[in-house]
């Protein structure tokens, strides 16, 4: 199942939008719903990965998936 809060590079805060992302790229810059004193985004609306944090993701994930095949 597809994580809502996903995109690209980054998440959508799950403070400031947490029905997921909106519903299109031109209605959130017109409609600035981002809270400018969250803890989580910092107002940017957006959480980015470090790229730390995107090959830890994907080794755990590798390593899931040869033990479930093993």
């Amino acid at each position: 199942m597809p994580d809502p809060y996903l995109v690209g590079n980054g998440r959508w805060c799950s403070t400031c939008f947490p029905g997921g992302a909106p519903r299109s790229f031109i209605n959130a810059s017109r409609m600035r719903k981002a809270r400018p004193g969250c803890n989580e985004c910092a107002g940017a609306g957006r959480i980015h990965f470090t790229a730390e944090e995107i090959v830890a993701t994907t080794v755990a994930e590798a390593r899931l998936h040869r033990e479930r095949a093993a």
